[in-house]
């Protein structure tokens, strides 16, 4: 494990597989002397809502429940997320035998109210398209792919980057956003505190409004209410990071995550995020902090892993084929020359 620490920012790197993703997120973020400032996290081995059932006989079940995890913001009991590992199976009583589709993450937005156990309220029943894939399957394929993480949590989001390092033709390159969103202007104070999501590198839903607007080649997410107050609402989300850095000098390209609904327009960005196009990147290096516009960063450098070779596609609980482009930003590839890098608001000292 790595933990860089800087005036109360905190990057926590380390490698794991699929299974043991969870525990060791949890693990490495409660270590002393690293225990993260803004977020209690907490493991579950044994959470009901992480134990596969087939899809078409849901009473059966194919394993042991594979873990749960759950995000409480030290500062705000609002910002909660539940993060519930699971496999999409289905089960044929005719031969007794099971097929297999790959690990899934179901999520959630809010705690149980019936006991302490993680609760993915976003995709509660088996079937559900918000869950978010690690690798590509065309049945009976369950890969416990092995990832070098990286994940930055901030004062009310979390940002986990996640490369493959094995089974690069099936694996995705990972990338989940949770948390508080920063909205454009004033909102109603009945949803304000709900521009709350979860936004990760698989496009979900397959609603007939998101038609015209690309839809498996755009990011997108759910949001905890909408403007109009309707709960779980789908936002899509973009950037414009692939255009490289202008002019000459010491210049560069910085785009905000623009998180926008077709029948609202852009409502806001994520929070302490921001893309940027170096022409040199080599003059910052990863994990330098730079100044710009009155406000210092922490550099990440992002190094797109490859997409699947294969089959770009999953399989849900349901049982269905699912055709997604895994996306985050604009595009896998800059135009022109520069190198494309995340940047991390760091917190900023008062003097009195």
């Amino acid at each position: 494990m790595t933990a860089t620490v800087v005036q109360g920012f905190r990057r926590y790197e380390f490698t794991s597989t699929v299974t043991n993703f969870l525990s060791t997120l949890a693990r490495e973020m409660n270590t002393f002397p690293y225990e993260d400032v803004n977020w209690k996290v907490t493991y579950f081995p044994n959470d009901p809502y992480s134990q596969p059932r087939a899809h078409n006989a849901q009473t059966r079940t194919y394993s042991s429940p594979q873990g749960s995890l759950t995000f409480e913001n030290l500062r705000n009991s609002n910002l909660f997320f539940s993060l519930c590992l699971n496999i999409s199976v289905s089960y044929s009583s005719s031969s007794n035998a099971w097929t297999t589709y790959g690990y899934q993450l179901r999520c959630g937005l809010t705690k149980s109210t019936v006991d302490l156990s993680p609760y993915p309220d976003i995709s509660l029943e088996l079937g559900e398209e918000a869950n978010i894939p690690f690798h590509t399957s065309n049945g009976n394929t369950t890969l416990n792919i092995t990832y070098k993480w990286t994940v930055f949590p901030l004062k009310e989001a979390i940002f986990i980057f996640g490369e493959a390092q094995n089974n690069i033709g099936y694996a995705y390159p990972f990338r989940l956003y949770l948390g508080r969103l920063l909205p454009y202007e004033k909102e109603d104070p009945t949803v304000e505190n709900d521009f709350i999501g979860i936004f990760s590198h698989a496009p979900v839903a397959s609603d007939s409004n998101w038609a015209n607007n690309s839809l498996y080649n755009v990011g997108r997410g759910i949001i905890k209410a909408s403007r109009n107050n309707k709960k779980y609402e789908l936002y899509n989300f973009c950037t414009s990071a692939q255009a490289t850095s202008p002019g000459l000098g010491n210049r560069y390209f910085i785009s905000p995550w623009y998180v926008f609904q077709p029948a609202e327009g852009v409502r806001g960005e994520f929070q302490q995020m921001r893309t940027i196009v170096f022409k040199d990147a080599k003059q910052f290096p990863d994990g330098t902090m730079i100044d710009l516009d009155g406000k210092r960063y922490h550099v990440f450098h992002v190094n797109d892993q490859q997409q699947p070779t294969s089959i770009k596609s999953w399989i849900d609980f349901d049982g269905k084929g699912r055709a997604i482009q895994p996306y985050f930003f604009d595009s896998n590839t800059l135009l022109g020359d520069g190198q494309r890098a995340i940047l991390f608001e760091l917190p900023t000292e008062v003097s009195k």
